[in-house]
């Protein structure tokens, strides 16, 4: 497909970023004085509705869901995006069978699908479906292979965390897969950003716990930017070991940030993404805008979150300034 095959996708793109909030935007709600101010503060900006202040957190999932509607209606091709939203899919697996496994069966009519997250590459009642009648051919082939094997893991131990790491897993290299079927270099990079923060945070985690060798296998996915071999014999060592192989790594900041906090270092982790997309402000045709758009549109959405979040546990101003993470805008 041909860049100039995006124009119209992008012209609607540019439209909508004059809607994303603003530096500015995001230090007035910082700076309001509680958490009714600050829902007021997005009310006027449109970001929610009167009858929403209950429900923020549906707000927020509404939020992501509608960007992903509007890439549906311009986008030329939608696969090309999939590697976006394709972790949902994964997750959603999960929800379902710890559904199925607990005999806790649920249907789109029960509270269950609370634990579904959209947007989806297949829908949550096609998976619940797959599960609950073993009909694991109807799914797609990724997501076969990942159910069958987790199904069985979860029959056969009852180890619901070995599940969980091993689909988290399918679903880093499932994001790989995907971006480098579109053979553009602007979405496997951020591909591998984002297979790569995983694998740090996986591994940082796993140090922190002293998990085995075994356990960092299963849980890290492939890429290629950061050696995944030294990196699970760093984490299954020591801390203090997984810091000093990521200080020799393209990746040193990471050990920087971790050495300050566990919030710096997931800030840095998502204002790496930010600053690659930054590229796509340039581009008038191709894919770029799209994925820059929806990258945006979910830092956006956590912001407010953790601003919302802050503002309910009454933490002063500086505290949230050093939780906010880098805007598109």
């Amino acid at each position: 497909m041909k860049e100039t095959d995006y124009a119209y996708a992008v012209a609607r793109i540019r439209v909508n970023e004059l809607s994303l909030l603003t530096t500015s935007d995001l230090e007035q709600l910082i700076a309001a004085p509680n958490l009714q101010s600050a829902l007021h503060f997005l009310e006027s900006k449109g970001w929610i509705n009167p009858e929403d202040k209950d429900d923020v957190n549906n707000v927020l999932k509404k939020q992501l869901n509608n960007t992903w509607q509007l890439l549906s209606e311009i986008s030329p091709d939608l696969s090309a995006l999939e590697f976006l939203i394709v972790k949902n899919d994964f997750h959603n697996i999960k929800a379902v069978l710890k559904a199925f496994v607990s005999e806790n069966a649920f249907s789109s009519h029960t509270s269950g699908t609370a634990s579904f997250i959209i947007p989806s590459t297949v829908s949550p009642e096609q998976i619940m479906h797959a599960v609950f009648n073993k009909s694991f051919d109807e799914l797609p082939g990724f997501l076969k292979d990942a159910v069958t094997e987790t199904y069985n893991v979860l029959i056969q131990t009852s180890d619901g965390q070995l599940a969980d790491i091993m689909l988290d897993s399918y679903a880093l290299n499932e994001t790989m897969n995907k971006a480098e079927k579109t053979k553009n270099e602007f979405v496997i990079h951020l591909a591998e950003l984002i297979c790569v923060t995983a694998n740090i945070k996986i591994a940082l985690r796993s140090a922190r716990t002293k998990k085995e060798k075994q356990f960092l296998e299963k849980a890290l996915c492939r890429t290629k930017s950061l050696d995944r071999a030294a990196l699970i014999d760093a984490a299954s060592k020591s801390v203090e070991e997984l810091l000093e192989f990521l200080s020799t790594t393209s990746y040193s900041e990471a050990a920087e940030q971790i050495g300050i906090s566990y919030s710096a270092f997931e800030k840095w982790c998502d204002d790496i993404l930010m600053s690659h997309i930054e590229k796509a402000k340039y581009k008038s045709f191709g894919i770029e805008p799209l994925i820059a758009f929806y990258i945006a549109k979910d830092a956006e959405i956590k912001n407010v979150r953790i601003i919302l979040s802050c503002k309910h546990n009454e933490l002063p101003p500086q505290t949230i300034r050093e939780r906010v993470r880098k805007l598109y805008v």
